[in-house]
């Protein structure tokens, strides 16, 4: 059998539980026993003194031991006596007692007599119990006068005195434990309460535990479930959560799986899309081309083979841009870095898109506020491709008769390049994206300008690549700047 985690938490709950209530009512049995044994002692000790006493207020009034020397009777007497409060002449206080005072307090002599006269023949015949049995009255000597023949070994002594004087001691066994039957009785009634106590508490624990295994175990279900439909590819599926714990973290996560599982699967479904129809746009016009070739619609002359190379060497960037990112995803992108002057990287840029900005009547400003000598130590031709890219980005999308500006700073820490351009600019919340794979913006920046949408995300993964960051904002000039921020 496989325990599941229901089962082992059930079990962990259920022996720590048991554990924790045996041991508590081991302890409050513990306890219990020897408080109630402090108590039964504490008990016979004060009997002992009660007993002590009235014998001392009879030996005062007699002068001697003569009134209970081997009278069994009276003996038995004074054992079964009641505790009367107030009576403990051994305590500060009872010897400012008078003996006049004591003498009114106890039974006199005559009386003692009427009360053995009066009791019933069976009450007389009645033997003591089994710890009156254990007593005896010994002199000052330690010589018996009344009581039980005992073993010095096994008793104890309890003196009796008068007036501060010595006179005699009540032999009692020494306490061992509880002999009163009533006494008994009631330590076993209070260990079958703890028993039932225990065992109602124990059966409570179990179905507690078994209720917090199930709930958990209903949490636990639900989140397998999601993740086998995460697994198959169901990514539409989602957690209630309605707790705030562990778990119910747990299911949050599980969510932002799922939803960036079914953001992946749309983009890579919109990828390979974007990929087809960038594909079948060049190859669409080489076929258009060859077919009319071939049918001698237009002749074979240096303007098809221009138009042909043309649109293969669209098709060629086109792939190239997918290798290059291809290889960036799975950090094989190669890069040789080596000490350079970025003010020669920044001109040989300037001259080849002088040209082509004057063709579109662009301006291309440069603001290079740092030391042309400055040397950077990167890959000079990703660099190259990098500024590139968005260079091309701008040439593309700027309106004619605009402008690009190219501002280079350093400091000790970075080289931040920043290359803003005028309008059309882009929607606020359509920055961000700008970077992705074939995004392109619903506006003036249109597939119509050409390019598949890879140059910015090109950029940024050979910013990565450098450790580096870029983002993007709009430009005072009204179109979009670009900021690249470069460890030293």
């Amino acid at each position: 059998m496989i325990f599941k985690i229901w089962h082992k938490l059930a079990l962990i709950l259920i022996l720590s539980i048991t554990m924790a209530v045996v041991i508590s009512t081991s302890l409050s049995q513990r306890s219990f026993k020897k408080s109630f044994l402090e108590y039964v002692e504490l008990q016979e000790q004060r009997q002992l003194e009660n007993l002590g006493n009235n014998l001392l207020s009879r030996f005062e009034q007699e002068g001697g031991w003569e009134f209970v020397r081997n009278k069994r009777r009276v003996w038995f007497f004074y054992l079964r006596l009641k505790p009367e409060p107030h009576k403990d002449r051994r305590f500060p206080g009872s010897d400012r007692m008078t003996r006049n005072a004591l003498r009114q307090e106890h039974f006199s002599l005559r009386q003692e007599r009427n009360l053995l006269r009066a009791m019933p023949p069976e009450d007389k015949e009645v033997k003591p119990n089994q710890r009156r049995k254990m007593l005896a009255l010994l002199d000052h000597n330690k010589q018996m006068i009344v009581g039980a023949f005992m073993s010095p070994e096994d008793t104890e002594y309890f003196p009796l005195k008068s007036q501060g004087e010595l006179v005699a001691y009540i032999q009692h066994k020494k306490f061992t434990g509880i002999t009163n039957r009533l006494d008994k009785i009631f330590a076993n009634k209070q260990n079958e309460a703890f028993l039932f106590n225990t065992l109602s508490t124990l059966f409570i624990s179990v179905l507690v535990a078994l209720f917090i295994s199930i709930y958990f175990r209903k949490r636990i279900k639900a989140l397998t479930h999601i993740a086998k439909q995460l697994t198959s590819g169901h990514f539409q599926e989602r957690v209630l959560v309605k707790q705030k714990d562990e778990l119910g973290q747990l299911g949050l996560d599980f969510n932002k799986l799922a939803e960036t599982l079914e953001k992946n699967q749309q983009s890579q479904q919109q990828w390979i899309a974007d990929i087809s129809h960038e594909l079948r746009t060049p190859l669409a016009v080489l076929k258009g081309e060859l077919q009319a070739l071939d049918d001698g619609i237009r002749p074979l002359n240096q303007g098809a083979v221009k138009s042909l190379m043309q649109e293969t060497d669209r098709l060629n960037k086109l792939v190239e841009d997918l290798y290059q990112l291809s290889v960036a995803d799975l950090g094989a992108l190669k890069y040789e870095k080596n000490p350079f002057k970025l003010s020669v990287l920044v001109n040989e840029i300037k001259d080849n898109f002088t040209l082509h900005f004057e063709q579109k009547k662009l301006s291309l400003l440069i603001d290079f506020d740092m030391s042309e000598a400055s040397l950077f130590n990167g890959d000079k031709q990703r660099l190259h491709q990098l500024l590139s890219n968005l260079l091309q980005n701008s040439l593309r999308y700027t309106n004619p008769g605009g402008q690009v500006c190219i501002r280079c700073q350093e400091n000790d820490e970075a080289l931040t390049i920043n290359i803003s351009d005028s309008a059309p600019g882009v929607q606020a919340d359509k920055l961000a994206k700008i970077f992705e794979r074939l995004f392109r913006v619903e506006n003036s920046r249109t597939r119509s300008n050409g390019g598949a949408g890879l140059g910015l995300a090109i950029a940024k993964q050979i910013v990565l690549g450098h450790h580096g960051r870029i983002d993007a904002q709009a430009s005072k000039l009204g179109g979009i700047s670009i900021t690249i921020v470069l460890p030293k």
